[in-house]
C-alpha cells in the first residue's frame, strides 16, 4: 500500500491528480508513462529524514539565549525512522511541534503515529506524563537499539528545560530536542526508556535539597555531577509583587528556597513552555523571573526590559547529566566529551564575586 505524501494532508493528497497522472491508485490503475510514481511512506521518510544534502531544522522553542541552530545531521536507518518520528512526538509534546522540529508536515508525523501504534499494538494513554502515545517490551527493545545506533554515530539525544537548553546549543554531537520543563523523576524515566540518552537536570527540580557532594539516585541511572549556576531574580520592573517560578512538582528546591525568604510565587499552566509565554505573563503580572545572565543575550535582556531586582537571594544551583547506568554508554566516547566540554564550560561560567561572566565569554568558552 502506497501511503500519502508527507507535505500534503491526506484528503487534499487524494484528491490530486498531479501525484498520479491520469491513473486512479486506488483502482489499481497504472500512472500515465510521462508522470512520476508517488514515493512511499519509507521513501519518503528516507528523503526528509536521511538525506545527507538536505539541510535539517530543529525546533528550537523560542529559547531567549539563542536562535535556531542546525541539528547535528543524524540519519536513522530506515527500520527505525518510524521510531525516530515517535520519540520526538513523545519528547515535544505535540504533533505540530514535532513536524517542525523535524521539518516534516504534521500530517506525516500523525501517519507515523498511526504505523507505529498499529505495527507494536500501542494503546494511548491520555494522562501519562511519559510514553503518552503508548510503550511495551518490545518497544523498550528498540528504543535501546536506536540509542546503541546513536553511540554508533557519536551522538547523544540529551534534554533539558528551557533555563538550560543555551548550555547544549553549540554542543559537538548532542542531538537537540525541543526544550520542555519536566519533574526530575520524568526525565529519569525517559533516559530509563531510552527515549532520551541523558539528561540535564538542576538541584532545584528535585524534592528536596540535597546534602553537600550528594547526587541524587535513581535505579538503572548514573548521575555525574557538572558544575553550579548562578541566579538571579530579573524583571521588567523595579518593583514586584512576586516570583513567577514553574510548578511546585517541577520545581521543588526553589519553591522552599523562594517561600522561606518571604517571596510570593505564582506557577503557569503546565502548558506554558515557550520563553515568550513566559515574559509575557510576567510582565503582565508584574512578577520576576529565575533567570541566569550568563546564559542570556544581552541584547535580548534590553530588548525585552529586563533587570536584576536590587535585592537578591542567594540561587546557586547544582548541574547533573543523568545518563544510562550501562558501562558501555558512561564510557562511550560521546559522553566522555559531552562531560568535558559541559565542565568546561560550567566552570567557567562559575559565579565569581567581581560579577557574573557575559554572553561573549560564554561563546569564548565554546570556541576553546
Amino acid at each position: 500500500m502506497v501511503l500519502p505524501l508527507a507535505a500534503r494532508p491526506i484528503s487534499r493528497w487524494q484528491r490530486s491528480r498531479e501525484s498520479f497522472g491520469d491513473g486512479d491508485p486506488c483502482r489499481g490503475d497504472a500512472p500515465a508513462p510521462d508522470t512520476v510514481a508517488p514515493l512511499s511512506h519509507e521513501k519518503r521518510l528516507r528523503s526528509r529524514l536521511g538525506s545527507r544534502r538536505c539541510s535539517q531544522r530543529h525546533l528550537c522553542l523560542p529559547v531567549a539565549v539563542s536562535s535556531c541552530h542546525a541539528v547535528h545531521r543524524y540519519v536513522p536507518p530506515p527500520a527505525l525512522a518510524d521510531l525516530y518520528i515517535l520519540d520526538i512526538l513523545e519528547l515535544a509534546g505535540s504533533q505540530a511541534k514535532a513536524g517542525q522540529a523535524l521539518n516534516l508536515h504534521q500530517s506525516t508525523v500523525c501517519r507515523s503515529l498511526r504505523l507505529m501504534q498499529q505495527q507494536f499494538r500501542l494503546v494511548t494513554k491520555p494522562g501519562s506524563a511519559v510514553c503518552r502515545h503508548g510503550s511495551n517490551a518490545c518497544l523498550e527493545h528498540l528504543r535501546l537499539a536506536s540509542r546503541e545506533h546513536r553511540l554508533m554515530e557519536g551522538l547523544l539525544r540529551i534534554g533539558t528545560d528551557l533555563l538550560h537548553q543555551s548550555l547544549l546549543d553549540r554542543m559537538v554531537g548532542v542531538q537537540q530536542v525541543p526544550p520542555v520543563i519536566r519533574q526530575a523523576e520524568h526525565w529519569a524515566e525517559l533516559v530509563r526508556l531510552g527515549l532520551l540518552d541523558g539528561a540535564l537536570i538542576s538541584s532545584f527540580s528535585l524534592d528536596r535539597p540535597p546534602l553537600q557532594g550528594e547526587s541524587p539516585l535513581w535505579q538503572g541511572l548514573k548521575t555525574l555531577p557538572l558544575g553550579q549556576l548562578d541566579l538571579q531574580l530579573m524583571a521588567t520592573t523595579e518593583e514586584c509583587r512576586g516570583v513567577l517560578l514553574p510548578r511546585r512538582a517541577t520545581a521543588g528546591v526553589l519553591h522552599q528556597i523562594l517561600e522561606a525568604q518571604g517571596h510570593a510565587l505564582e506557577s503557569p499552566p503546565a502548558a506554558c513552555q515557550e520563553v515568550e509565554a513566559w515574559i509575557l505573563r510576567a510582565r503582565d503580572r508584574g512578577l520576576a523571573l529565575p533567570l541566569c545572565p550568563a546564559l542570556l543575550e544581552p541584547d535580548w535582556m534590553v530588548s525585552q526590559g529586563l533587570r536584576a531586582l536590587a535585592e537578591q537571594p542567594v540561587l546557586v544551583e547544582q548541574l547533573w547529566l543523568l545518563l544510562p547506568a550501562q558501562v558501555a554508554v558512561v564510557n562511550s566516547t560521546a559522553v566522555r566529551r559531552c562531560l568535558r566540554r559541559l565542565r568546561g564550560l560550567l566552570a567557567r561560567l562559575a559565579p565569581k564575586r567581581h560579577g557574573l561572566p557575559s554572553r561573549m565569554q560564554v561563546v569564548a568558552a565554546w570556541a576553546k
